[in-house]
Parts: structure tokens; sequence; C-alpha cells
């Protein structure tokens, strides 16, 4: 399937990344595949469950207007549902994956948006390095892609710079409880995937991957907090959202919390919302 991408410049270097490595061979094969299991695959929630998570604070959706930019964006199902929104003008779609924006995004955008699939571009990009100008841009949103950044402070002032005054930056992410020990952090980025995880991601089944190589990274909500200080955003509301039937333990933050009965993914089936303000 045939669709016009931009690439922007990059540092090559992640290209040698295992974390991109792994996510551009994921890519390729599931390109072949229906559009259900590219979503379960890929982002871990269909396309149903994620525009129920997005719609669930009527603060967060309604400032979802304009011209945006999904950092990291990966397939483009984030993007697609956003673009059908009539007041979107536009939304850059942005992932360093090369297959994902080719061979996914396509796809996704086909069968999310038909004939207004042009209100997503597609970009091979970094979110470290947005070629927009600056103050253009009304609104960002990273599901998921933030905890992979190597500079969270580099790629949190990169999306400040485009952002308008006034305009928000919207991040779905994982978090940890304050009290979280720093050995249990350390435990979560030094687990080995086993081979059934390497079988199902098309590596080889001897191949030793930490979560930690992988690109992954583990914030309490302190630091997410102390990241969006540094880079002089305004935290205007924060929300924990969880799967019903995880254990009734309330985080030590004071955070509002609210139990669904759909599927949100990721491995602790709990996301951590913040709605920020340039």
């Amino acid at each position: 399937m045939k669709d016009n991408v931009i690439v922007w410049k990059f540092n090559n270097k992640i290209l040698k990344s295992e974390d991109y490595k792994l996510n551009n061979n994921i890519a390729e094969k599931i390109s072949k595949k229906s559009f259900f299991e590219i979503c379960k695959k890929y982002t871990h929630v269909s396309s149903k469950n994620m525009e129920k998570l997005l719609k669930l604070d009527h603060d967060v959706w309604k400032n979802i207007k304009g011209i945006g930019v999904d950092l990291g964006g990966g397939m483009g199902l984030i993007s697609s549902i956003i673009a059908k929104k009539k007041n979107i003008k536009k939304i850059y779609c942005i992932d360093i994956v090369k297959n994902a924006v080719t061979k996914c995004q396509p796809i996704i955008k086909k069968k999310i948006l038909n004939n207004k699939s042009k209100k997503v571009l597609s970009v091979i990009g970094s979110f470290d390095e947005l070629n927009l100008k600056n103050n253009s841009i009304d609104f960002c949103i990273g599901w998921d892609s933030m905890h992979h950044s190597t500079n969270i402070i580099r790629t949190l002032k990169e999306s400040k710079r485009v952002i308008k005054k006034g305009g928000k930056l919207i991040i779905i992410d994982r978090g940890h409880n304050n009290n979280t020990p720093n050995k249990e952090i350390s435990r979560m980025l030094n687990i080995i995937y086993p081979k059934s995880f390497l079988r199902s991601n098309y590596l080889p089944i001897d191949k030793k991957l930490t979560r930690k190589m992988n690109g992954e990274h583990e914030y309490r909500f302190f630091e997410w907090e102390n990241f969006f200080k540094k880079s002089k955003f305004k935290i205007l509301k924060r929300l924990i959202v969880k799967e019903s039937g995880l254990n009734n333990i309330i985080n030590n933050d004071s955070i509002n919390e609210k139990k669904v009965n759909f599927k949100i993914g990721g491995f602790e089936r709990k996301k951590i919302i913040y709605l920020l303000k340039k």
C-alpha cells in the first residue's frame, strides 16, 4: 500500500539500538497481517479501547484540537483515532521506526479514516528533532513512547519549543508509586526476556535481551513530575487509569484514580495520564 511519507533529519545512531531493530523487525512482519492483528501485536490495545481511554477525561479530550504531533506514534493508531475529530486540522505522526511508518501506518490510516487519511502526516523522524517551527503546534501527545526517550528532558524541551503558548502536552504512559525502591526499579529493568517473547517477536531464541537493553525506563511519579518541572511545563491534571480486577493498592501521591472495564494495554494494565500546559 503506497503512502506519502515525510523524512526528517535525525541522529542515525539510534538505528543500531536493540529497541529500534526489534520494533523495525516486528513492524515488517506484522504489516502482512490484518488490521486487528497489527493493533494487538504492536500496541497491545484495540482501537476501540484506545479511543475510550482518550475520551475518559473531558479536559484531556477537549484539548486535543487544531494541529498536533504524535510523539513516537508507531503504526499510527492514536493519530488516526484523533484525526477523526472534526476540530483536528492535521496531526504529524512521528516515529523513528521506518517499517512502522512506511508499512503499517498506511494500513491503519486507511482502515480508520478512509478518504480522510491525509489528515495524518506520516513522518520518519525523532521526537528529539522536530522539523517544525517554534510555537506552531496546538498540542503534542505521547502514548507509551516517552519512557523510551534516551534523554527525557531533551525530548520534553523539544516538544515545548514547537507548542504554542498555552498549548498542551498529553502524556499517557507507565508510572510507579513514589515509594518504589531503587532495587525494584533495577529488578524490572534487568529482567531477561524469555524464549516465548523472543519467538513471538521474531528474534533468535538464544538471544540474551533485557528490558533495559530494549530501551525501557521505569519512572516513579515524582520523577515524571521533576522532568516536567525542569522542562518548564505546568501540570494541569494527572490521572491514573487501571483495569478493573487489579489490586486495590492506592498510589501514595494523592493522584486521582479511575478503574475501567476494558483493556488498556501494558504489562501492568494501568496508565498515568498527564495533561501539561506550556
